[in-house]
This record gives C-alpha cells, sequence and structure tokens, in this order.
C-alpha cells in the first residue's frame, strides 16, 4: 500500500509541476478562469482525484483560489511573495511561516505528548482510536483528514491535562489548523497515517521514550517534506542563483 501511495503522491506532485510551470510562464493572466478539472483530467490523461490534490496544491501556495461552484481563478504567477496562509502572522513568507509553527510544535508537542502518556485515560484513548479510525476512512478527502489528524494532537494536548497546555493549544487554534490543512494538501496522508498509528499504539502501552521519540520524528519528517516540496517548487532561475 505504500509504494501505491508514494506513487500517486508522486503523481500529483508531478502534475501540480507542470501546472504551475504554464501559470508562471504566463499560459493564464491573472484573474482569468483555470481550466476545469475534466479539461486537466482528458489533457493529462489521469484521474480527478490527481488533478483536484494538483489544483488544492496551486491554492496552498497562493497560485490559485476555488471559488463556489468549482470555479478556479488565477490569483497569482508565482509562489514567491505569496499572501502567507497562517493569517495571524500576516507576512508574506509562506516557508518560513509553515517551518515556525511546525518547529513551534516540535518544542510543545514532544513535551505534551510526553506528559499525556502519564495522565491518558482509557477514554481518551478510545477517542484517540476514534480519530484515527476518521483518518483512514478521509485518506482521500484532504480536508476531513486535515481535520482530524488536527483533532489527534488537540486530544494528545487535552489527554495531558494540563489547563496551561489546553488553553495555549486553543489560543492558536487558527494557525494550527490552517496550517494542518496545507501541510495534508502539499505532502499527502500517507506520513500522517504512519506515524498516527504508532503513536497511538506507544500510547496504548504508556511508553514514554517512545512517544515522545515518535512525535520528534513524526514533525521532523513533516519538516523535510514541506522544505523538500518548496525546494522542487522553486523557480529554476532560482535554483540557479542558489
Amino acid at each position: 500500500m505504500g509504494t501505491d501511495e508514494s506513487k500517486g503522491q508522486s503523481l500529483r506532485v508531478q502534475i501540480f509541476e507542470k501546472l504551475k510551470n504554464r501559470i508562471e510562464a504566463g499560459t493564464w493572466e491573472v484573474g482569468s478562469k483555470f481550466p476545469s478539472e475534466n479539461q486537466l483530467c482528458n489533457e493529462y490523461n489521469v484521474s480527478r482525484v490527481t488533478i483536484r490534490a494538483a489544483i488544492q496544491q496551486l491554492e496552498a501556495v497562493g497560485l490559485v483560489q476555488t471559488h463556489q461552484g468549482g470555479r478556479t481563478i488565477v490569483v497569482r504567477t508565482h509562489m514567491r511573495g505569496a499572501v502567507s496562509v497562517l493569517n495571524p502572522f500576516q507576512t508574506s513568507d509562506f516557508q518560513t511561516d509553515i517551518i515556525k509553527v511546525l518547529e513551534y510544535r516540535m518544542v510543545v508537542e514532544k513535551g505534551t505528548i510526553g506528559l499525556a502518556v502519564q495522565h491518558i485515560t482509557e477514554d481518551d484513548l478510545i477517542a484517540l482510536e476514534e480519530i484515527f479510525n476518521m483518518m483512514l476512512v478521509h485518506h482521500d478527502d484532504i480536508k476531513r483528514f486535515s481535520q482530524a489528524d488536527y483533532l489527534f494532537h488537540r486530544k494528545i494536548a487535552e489527554s495531558s491535562k494540563n489547563e496551561i497546555l489546553i488553553q495555549a493549544n486553543q489560543g492558536i487554534e487558527e494557525v494550527l489548523s490552517t496550517t494542518m490543512d496545507t501541510i495534508v494538501t502539499l505532502l499527502g496522508c500517507a506520513i500522517g497515517i504512519r506515524f498516527h498509528r504508532l503513536l497511538l499504539a506507544a500510547l496504548r502501552v504508556r511508553d514514554k521514550a517512545t512517544c515522545e521519540q515518535l512525535m520528534e520524528e513524526h514533525l521532523q519528517a513533516t519538516i523535510d517534506g514541506i522544505r523538500n516540496f518548496l525546494e522542487i517548487s522553486k523557480d529554476p532561475k532560482e535554483q540557479n542563483q542558489g
């Protein structure tokens, strides 16, 4: 199954790259309507799921916007300088914003899960299992999967039984949930499914060291994935200058 997921993710990235390059080359002007999913399916001979994922990636990096009725509009011709998806930061550096959030999560969530191991209840574990099952059921629906992914991490914070941690998490809920949407859009669901399954197993046996290690590995893998994605998405001219 991992191989099939990797192939699917690779194809989505390829289509994203082709569409991004065409936008940057001026094939569609800012404000113009983007081709429909059917048109792009026929042109590239791929499934609607692949096209939809590529368009979601284009939207995540600020090149297009999708409106009601499925109408997609080109809003930028280059992802550099695009408005940040993290509204509370109000900056224009997409990479810096999302990496900073993940670094914050690395520091906080590793300690949080270590505390949660000591206080987690059977009801908490049942709730986490239900959320993980939601992730499995919705692995083809990026929006619902990312919501479940966020809920999983929020439930771990709640399981710590530390009100300060819980309130701190709630205080930046919009940032965390918005970032989760972007991460899943860009990287897919495989990383989340793999690590959440392992985290759940370690939580069940109250293995603090393994939980902390897995959380660190999970977030580092996500950071690396975002950096790699943004690297391959750079304009070739920028790569040459670097």
